[in-house]
C-alpha cells in the first residue's frame, strides 16, 4: 500500500531559495504541505534551537532541519519519483552541484551585502528589529517583507558571479537536466536559487538570467514538472 501522507509543515521565509528548494521537492513528489513564515528573529531559534537556520520541516511531529537533509528524508519515505539518480556516480555529481550552488550563491550574496554596508549605502542589520536582508536566505536574525535588491550601476554582484552562472549553464550543456535525463535534486536547487535572480532579490538578477537562455529553459522545465 502507498505510504500515507503525513501533515507536513515547512518553517521559513517562503522566498528563501533554501525553503523554495524544499517546496519544489514536495511538489515534485505530490506531497501537500503548509508553509509558516517567521514573524520575528525569535522564531528562527525557536524552530531550530541548534543553530537557528531554516528551513525546518515537521512531518507528523518529526522534525528535520537543513534543506539537504529534508530532501534525504523525503526520498527515504517517498521514493517515487526519486530526487537522486540510481547510478552512484550521477547521484554523487547531483549532490555535489547541490552543495556548490548553495555555497556559491550565499558567498556572493553576503560579499555584496558586506560591501554595501561598508560603503555606507546600506545600514548594518539590526538584530533587535524584524526585517533584514539575511532573512531572505533563511538565516537567523532578521525577518520582514521581501523587497527587490537595489540594482545600482557598478554595485551588483560583480563579474565573478556572472562567471559562476556561466558555469551552471556549462554544467548543464545540452541535457534537459543536470547529469541525467530526468529531474533531480540538483535541478531543484539550481532553479530555487535562479528564482532569486528572477525576483530581483539579487542586484541585476533579471538581466543576468535573461542573458542565459539555457538556464531559463531549465527553470521552465522544472516549473512544468512541479506544477500539477
Amino acid at each position: 500500500m502507498p505510504r500515507a501522507q503525513p501533515k507536513i509543515v515547512v518553517y521559513g521565509p517562503v522566498r528563501s531559495p533554501f525553503i523554495e528548494k524544499v517546496t519544489l521537492a514536495l511538489a515534485l513528489k505530490g506531497l501537500s504541505h503548509e508553509c509558516v513564515e517567521p514573524a520575528g528573529p525569535d522564531d528562527f531559534r525557536r524552530w531550530n534551537p541548534e543553530n537557528g537556520l531554516l528551513p525546518v520541516m515537521d512531518a507528523d511531529g518529526e522534525r528535520v532541519a537543513d534543506s539537504s537533509a529534508i530532501l534525504d528524508w523525503l526520498d527515504e519515505r517517498f521514493p517515487d519519483p526519486p530526487l537522486s539518480a540510481r547510478d552512484s556516480w550521477t547521484a554523487r555529481s547531483q549532490r555535489m552541484l547541490e552543495v556548490w550552488t548553495g555555497e556559491t550563491f550565499y558567498y556572493y550574496w553576503v560579499r555584496w551585502l558586506r560591501a554595501e554596508i561598508e560603503s555606507g549605502r546600506r545600514r548594518p542589520p539590526d538584530a533587535s528589529a524584524p526585517g533584514g536582508d539575511l532573512a531572505r536566505l533563511g538565516i537567523l536574525g532578521h525577518v520582514g517583507e521581501l523587497r527587490p535588491a537595489r540594482d545600482s550601476r557598478g554595485r551588483g554582484m560583480g563579474p565573478e558571479f556572472a562567471r559562476r552562472l556561466d558555469d551552471l549553464a556549462g554544467f548543464l550543456g545540452e541535457r534537459p537536466y543536470y547529469y541525467a535525463d530526468r529531474i533531480g535534486r540538483a535541478d531543484l536547487t539550481v532553479v530555487a536559487f535562479l528564482r532569486s535572480l528572477q525576483s530581483g532579490m539579487i542586484p541585476g538578477g533579471p538581466a543576468l538570467l535573461a542573458a542565459r537562455p539555457t538556464l531559463v529553459a531549465l527553470m521552465d522545465r522544472v516549473a512544468a514538472d512541479t506544477t500539477r
